[in-house]
C-alpha cells in the first residue's frame, strides 16, 4: 500500500513543490526588514537584487553572487543599499508600492531628481568655467599622434641574440641605402598588424605592440630620413623609420567651451547626488549578514 502511493505522480509532484518551496525560501526570498530604519543586506536579499537587475533565475543569480571576488561583492552590497534608501524615500513622498519594475522606476526617478539640474538651474559664471577648464585640461586635449613604418624582427622562433644581430645588420643597411618610407615593406619579417601607422594615437601603438613600445617610440623624434632602433615590443624587435610626431594639445578654451559647460554640469550633478546620497543613508542603519563576508 506504501509503495504503490509512492509511486503516485501527485506524491511526487508536491514533494517536488516542497523542495522547491523550501529552497526558495533560504535563499532566494528577501527577507523582512527589522525595521523601517535599517537595511539588512543578508545573502537572500543579494541574491534577489542580481536576480532582478539582471533578469536571471533564482538560482543563476546566487551561482553568480557566490563567484564574484569581494570587491565587486561590496559594489553589489552598495548599489543594494543605495536602492533600497531610494526606494523607501520615493515610497516616503506618497508613491503606491508595486512590483520590482514599479520599484526600479521609482529609485530612478529619485536618483533622477537626487541630480537633478535643469539648464536654467546651471548658469555658472565665466570665472568658474575657465576655473574648471585650467583644472581638467586632460579632459581637453587632443592626444599625442605618431606617423612611423617599421622593420619586424620575430623573437619567438630564434634567440633574442640572433635577432639582435640580425636586426642591428639591417639598421645599418637601410640607413646606408637610404630606404625611404615606402620601401621598408621590403626588408624584414612579416607583422601580425600593419606595417605603416599614420597619425595613430598611443592606445592603438599599445594594442598592436605593447605598452613599453609605445612609450619608447614616442620618446624618439622625428628623423625621417634616419632608421633608429632596434625597439623591443612582445612580438620580438623593431627597427622604425619615424616621420611626424604629434605631441598631445590641449585645446584652447574657445574652442572647446561648450565641452566646459557640459562637463561642469556633470560634475555638479555628481557632486549633488553624492550630497544627497549621503544625507539619505545617514538616516538609515545597515545590517550586513557577517557571514558574506563584505566590508561595509
Amino acid at each position: 500500500m506504501a509503495r504503490s502511493i509512492l509511486r503516485e505522480p501527485l506524491i511526487h509532484f508536491v514533494v517536488a513543490g516542497l523542495i522547491l518551496f523550501g529552497l526558495n525560501q533560504l535563499f532566494f526570498e528577501q527577507p523582512s526588514q527589522t525595521s523601517n530604519g535599517t537595511i539588512v543586506v543578508d545573502q537572500a536579499a543579494v541574491v534577489q537584487f542580481i536576480q532582478h537587475r539582471q533578469n536571471r533565475a533564482p538560482e543563476d543569480a546566487f551561482a553568480q553572487w557566490q563567484s564574484l571576488p569581494k570587491s565587486s561583492q561590496s559594489k553589489v552590497v552598495k548599489d543594494l543599499v543605495e536602492e533600497e534608501a531610494l526606494y523607501r524615500k520615493a515610497k516616503a513622498f506618497g508613491l503606491d508600492e508595486g512590483d520590482y519594475v514599479i520599484r526600479r522606476r521609482m529609485v530612478q526617478k529619485m536618483d533622477f531628481a537626487a541630480a537633478g539640474l535643469t539648464e536654467t538651474e546651471f548658469t555658472p559664471q565665466a570665472s568658474a568655467l575657465l576655473d574648471y577648464y585650467e583644472a581638467h585640461q586632460e579632459q581637453f586635449s587632443v592626444p599625442a599622434q605618431i606617423t612611423f613604418t617599421h622593420v619586424y624582427f620575430e623573437t619567438e622562433k630564434r634567440a633574442q641574440s640572433t635577432a639582435l644581430a640580425l636586426a642591428t645588420q639591417s639598421l645599418n643597411q637601410l640607413n646606408a641605402g637610404k630606404v625611404s618610407f615606402s620601401e621598408g615593406g621590403q626588408y624584414g619579417e612579416r607583422f601580425a598588424y600593419h606595417r605603416n601607422y599614420v597619425d595613430r594615437a598611443e592606445p592603438i601603438i599599445v594594442d598592436h605592440f605593447g605598452a613599453d613600445f609605445a612609450a619608447q617610440v614616442f620618446q624618439l623624434s622625428a628623423t625621417p630620413d634616419l632608421w633608429q632602433g632596434p625597439l623591443q615590443s612582445r612580438h620580438g624587435l623593431h627597427l622604425v623609420l619615424i616621420a611626424a610626431v604629434t605631441p598631445t594639445r590641449v585645446l584652447a578654451f574657445s574652442e572647446v567651451k561648450a565641452k566646459v559647460v557640459t562637463a561642469l554640469r556633470l560634475a555638479e550633478q555628481d557632486k549633488r547626488r553624492s550630497a544627497f546620497m549621503d544625507a539619505l543613508l545617514a538616516e538609515y542603519k545597515v545590517a550586513i549578514e557577517p557571514g558574506l563576508g563584505v566590508v561595509q
